[in-house]
């Protein structure tokens, strides 16, 4: 039978045992044996529901992943313990010594300083394109391996072409991993486009109340396992703790992402109408240069949005003046929250490089919550009447 995204948040796994529910969390690190010939199976792996490390796999865990790999029409999905680590991960399953991995210039911050300052220490070649070079990855690097980047880009949620760079990547054989997390599966399904793997920092949309630190990979069954080869090596496992929270918050998915969308382009529209705001980003305004390319991809325009005004100082003190959006970092959670991206996710960037991702010292990106449109809409007239 075939089910929509929320059912699909709603109804995993079932508890057997005590038809409870929620599935239960099985908060165990080791999984004992019948007998020492059991082991076969595991060493075989044709057998997937032999447990016998959490490291490895878990129920709790497990019922999460094949969530996540249903609302994102995968195959399979593996959790991680934070979003770096599904990123740094999968990357490293798919590179070696000598390849070469290009990556979209406009990335989440520590995404850019892992491809700039990390990976080249492996002797993997990492070359940062502008958007339009992105979609001519086959002529500007035919030797390309691998292909990273994200759509809605964080901080100014400007939009990527996903079919574009997919067109591209294939025509050198590369493969494309893409960053959903600014989308999340209800509003964007990139596998359907043809991205070959899809990760997110599960810490956001996903786990939604910023309790629970997660990341996530969805793609294949055959590269799911490889991603999750390394993950035993690398040990960025999540607990099944977390993975219970992750499904909590997975039930309430729809629900919440479908109000932020609403809430953002309520918001998105009252900024368009203010003077001290010189600029909005945001996907869902057909002034956006990103509006064409988000109607195209994705089923709903996010609640991230992006403002710029006239200064560092002006934007400090924009932020310092709210009463009930929180000044602090991460985002897609039921609180709205503001950051200053040059304070928080790209403070260890060059001038050049800022310019480079288009991100400049007066912009706040605002991650909106599940509070009243109008309560927000005069909080944030009242900040604006204090700048």
């Amino acid at each position: 039978m075939t089910t929509k995204k929320s059912t699909q948040s709603i109804h995993g796994r079932r508890d057997k045992l005590y038809r409870g529910a929620n599935f239960p969390i099985y908060a165990s690190t080791t999984f004992a044996v019948e007998t020492s010939d059991d082991y076969y199976r595991y060493v075989s792996g044709d057998d997937e529901e032999f447990y016998m490390y959490s490291r490895y796999s878990n129920p709790t865990v497990r019922n999460v992943e094949e969530k996540l790999a249903a609302l994102e029409n995968g195959e399979d999905a593996i959790l991680f313990s934070s979003g770096m680590a599904a990123i740094t991960t999968t990357l490293l399953a798919f590179l070696r010594h000598g390849d070469t991995v290009v990556a979209q210039r406009r990335l989440y911050g520590m995404a850019y300083r892992f491809l700039r300052d990390f990976i080249p220490k492996l002797g993997i070649r990492t070359h940062f394109l502008d958007e339009r070079d992105l979609y001519e990855v086959h002529k500007k690097f035919p030797e390309a391996k691998v292909v990273y980047f994200e759509t809605p880009i964080n901080p100014t949620t400007e939009c990527v072409s996903i079919e574009k760079v997919v067109k591209s990547a294939r025509k050198i054989a590369a493969l494309t991993i893409m960053d959903n997390t600014f989308a999340s599966p209800i509003n964007q399904n990139p596998l359907d486009l043809g991205v070959d793997i899809v990760v997110h920092s599960a810490t956001k949309y996903i786990g939604g109340h910023s309790d629970v630190m997660a990341g996530a990979a969805v793609s294949s069954t055959k590269s799911i396992k490889a991603i999750r080869d390394a993950m035993k090596a690398f040990g960025g496992c999540i607990n099944p703790i977390d993975a219970h929270l992750l499904d909590r918050s997975i039930k309430t998915l729809q629900v919440r992402v479908d109000r932020q969308n609403q809430t953002a382009q309520r918001l998105a529209e009252f900024f368009l109408r203010q003077s001290k705001v010189l600029r909005v980003f945001y996907p869902g305004v057909p002034s956006s240069r990103s509006y064409k390319v988000a109607r195209r991809q994705m089923d709903g325009f996010g609640g991230m949005l992006c403002i710029e005004m006239k200064s560092l100082e002006t934007a400090k003190k924009f932020c310092d003046s709210l009463k009930v959006a929180l000044n602090a970092t991460s985002l897609g959670g039921v609180e709205t929250l503001v950051s200053i991206p040059v304070l928080t996710s790209h403070i260890k960037m060059s001038d050049e490089e800022l310019h480079a991702a288009k991100v400049t010292e007066g912009m706040v990106r605002i991650s909106v919550g599940l509070e009243d449109v109008d309560d927000l809409i005069g909080d944030f007239k009242d900040a604006l009447d204090a700048v």
